[in-house]
């Protein structure tokens, strides 16, 4: 996600091309160290910066369906079945690219432990949901006008003073949803533990007034390992 969000550096100059991967590797690395102090500092820091990327992805997304509001007969289902029958087993491979949109909606609900149901249902269908609809029809009426827009749909969406500023916010932005893949890794291992499903391992509880607020050294470790390792060999 993180990644993602610092390749926008290449939309705006190919001179950022090079620190794209140490960008990344550096915020993710800070990302896991801040971890022993709990997530409720980083809820109140980067909360409302997320809460401005999305209403920035539903103003984009309007922007362009206003233009090219011909991109609302995608709704069609007839579309997506004569777009298998002309393509066959190949349209299945590109339904799995396509299925990519809705990575990070599991994470929310993975963190229900961690923050309660309530907070996870209001944020996805008050303002997640409707900003990414909104975001991804905005995308494809941009490509519908600009098909050479394909490259980098999400950053070639709005003009182009506003590309370092949209830079900045999503990769804000992808440090807090980072955090919430961490934060459910964690909660998940915990309940895993206390079921005896795996061995007991170190909790540390970071929040004196929320009891799913926890870290866990361990697994902490394992995934900025794991996570290095893997961004490395790309």
């Amino acid at each position: 996600m993180c990644l993602v969000a610092i390749e926008g550096l290449k939309v705006a100059t190919p001179l950022f091309e090079p620190y794209v991967i140490p960008i990344t590797i550096g915020i993710l690395l800070g990302l896991f160290i801040f971890q022993s102090r709990g997530t409720a500092g980083l809820g109140k820091v980067f909360g409302p910066i997320t809460t401005v990327l999305f209403i920035t992805l539903g103003v984009l997304g309007i922007s362009q369906i206003i233009q090219a509001p011909e991109v609302f007969v995608a709704l069609n289902p007839v579309h997506g079945i004569d777009f298998f029958l002309r393509n066959g087993v190949s349209g299945f491979w590109v339904l799995g690219s396509v299925f990519l949109v809705v990575t990070g909606g599991e994470a929310l609900y993975a963190d229900i432990g961690h923050f309660g149901l309530l907070p996870i249902r209001l944020t996805w269908f008050g303002i997640v949901l409707p900003a990414l609809l909104l975001n991804y029809f905005g995308q494809g009426a941009l490509l519908l006008q600009t098909p050479e827009a394909v490259e980098n749909p999400f950053f070639l969406m709005g003009p182009d003073w506003a590309l370092y500023p949209m830079v900045i916010i999503a990769t804000m932005a992808t440090i807090i949803a980072s955090q919430a893949v961490i934060s459910g890794a964690f909660s998940l291992t915990r309940q895993a533990v206390q079921l005896g499903y795996i061995p007991r391992m170190k909790i540390v509880q970071a929040s004196s007034k929320e009891v799913g607020q926890v870290y866990m050294p361990g697994i902490n470790d394992c995934l900025h390992r794991v996570g290095t390792w893997l961004r490395l060999i790309k």
